[in-house]
């Protein structure tokens, strides 16, 4: 039996041989072959770069092995404004407008790389609204050079689509807007502490007209940021402050100007000489602001402080002061929610999986700024010193992505004689309203 196994079992190796398929080379240069597959497949761009495209928040489009992702969207705002109060003779016109319509296009790389631009169509013309690029391989440290908004003011930097209301506040005519800068941010301790400090050229979207740059820096808390608990999970309180220098002449440190209804309120007023001045030193800000979101209960409140030093007629230096605040209430009917930053999340839309109506949001906000007379006493410019501002708001969200806003807003100002304001008709306008209707879709 012994001598029948060994020709039995040297058959079987041979036939097993014959079925497998042939290797070359030693198992030191297979392995190493092998090593080296891997190591092509690890490279940014190689092996694995299928690209898969579809539609989640805008048209998407990433790698397998995702080195690259990107997106594109889209976005557009059309306003109805209407003034109850006023017509055509009082130099109110009653109009549809295209707030603004843009393009979005994103892309990150390596997961470490991104960069956004944002070009918009607007009634004045076309611009680019964003346009940076980032590091941002950690949560904790990222850093940003480009066109983005200063990190002050926690309304002023809701994205225009996001805004709770039309229109913002008349705390926002106060605040910094989209600079050209760099800016170092991050949320360390998993989201609790956010930071961004940055320095900015301070003269809008185009180049600077001095060396001097503008500081800003941003620290906001979220106490519940890692508790299961809504109640306080979504509470965030923030700090802003912005330091520069201004360089300008005949001009007010920001435009005196109503946001809904495009009113300036102090100014040249005709009746008086106008001085000449210079806005040649400091500048600064100081702001504080609280956002807390409970289920579909939505609470906002902010103060800012303004100070710049002027200079009149070539001799005499004053600095004018002025601060604003604002408190405001939402509720959304159906039990949606809103985070701050983020598309609104819309639990039973329209014609959805589960047959819904969307949901309505109705908003409630009071807010007033009030400032110095310096710009009056020095320089001949007159009109009202205080502005206060109450206004309400219904928005229809039928899904996340289209929306429809109806915002009443009322806007009271001095009723002294000596800085009431007139419109072309010879009116009195201690006060004016805006019926403002939003109509948006974006992706």
């Amino acid at each position: 039996m012994r001598l029948l196994t060994w020709p039995a079992a040297a058959l079987a190796v041979l036939l097993a041989a014959s079925q497998a398929p042939a290797q070359t080379g030693s198992l030191e240069d297979r392995v190493k072959a092998l090593e080296m597959k891997e190591e092509e497949k690890a490279k940014p761009g190689g092996g694995g770069d299928a690209v898969g495209a579809y539609f989640d928040d805008g048209f998407r489009f990433k790698t397998d092995n995702g080195s690259f992702e990107g997106r594109i969207g889209a976005y557009a705002i059309v306003h109805y404004t209407s003034f109850p109060r006023f017509n055509e003779g009082d130099g109110y016109t009653e109009n549809f407008s295209i707030r603004e319509a843009g393009a979005e296009l994103y892309g990150r790389l390596w997961g470490a790389w991104e960069v956004y631009v944002r070009p918009r169509v607007m009634p004045g013309g076309t611009d680019l609204y964003y346009g940076w690029v980032e590091f941002n391989k950690w949560d904790c440290l990222k850093v940003r050079a480009g066109l983005f908004k200063e990190p002050y003011s926690r309304e002023r930097l809701e994205d225009v689509k996001w805004m709770d209301m039309p229109e913002d506040s008349i705390l926002s005519i106060m605040t910094p807007g989209r600079y050209l800068g760099v800016m170092i941010h991050g949320s360390p301790l998993d989201g609790v502490v956010n930071y961004a400090v940055g320095v900015f050229n301070g003269n809008g979207v185009g180049g600077d007209e001095n060396s001097d740059k503008d500081i800003a820096a941003r620290v906001s808390i979220r106490p519940g940021a890692k508790m299961e608990s809504d109640i306080i999970k979504h509470l965030s309180i923030g700090g802003s402050l912005t330091w520069g220098k201004a360089e300008s002449d005949n001009v007010t440190p920001f435009e005196f100007r109503s946001p809904g209804t495009g009113t300036i309120w102090n100014g040249n007023t005709g009746s008086a000489v106008i001085s000449s001045w210079e806005n040649n030193d400091t500048v600064q800000r100081l702001g504080a602001d609280l956002s807390w979101n409970v289920g579909p209960v939505s609470l906002k409140a902010e103060m800012s402080a303004f100070k710049n030093k002027v200079e009149f007629n070539d001799s005499d230096h004053e600095t004018f002061r002025a601060k604003a605040w604002y408190g405001q209430v939402g509720f959304w009917l159906l039990g949606s929610t809103r985070l701050d930053g983020h598309r609104p999340d819309i639990k039973k839309p329209l014609f959805g999986d589960k047959g819904g109506f969307g949901d309505v949001q109705l908003i409630g906000r009071y807010a007033s700024l009030r400032m110095g007379d310096t710009y009056e006493e020095h320089a001949g410019l007159g009109g009202s010193r205080s502005v206060t501002e109450w206004s309400v708001g219904v928005n229809y969200y039928p899904n996340a992505y289209v929306r429809v806003s109806v915002m009443y807003v009322n806007y009271r100002y001095d009723r002294e004689d000596s800085r009431r304001l007139f419109t072309a008709n010879g009116h009195r306008l201690d006060r004016e309203d805006a019926l403002i209707v939003r109509a948006q879709i974006d992706f």
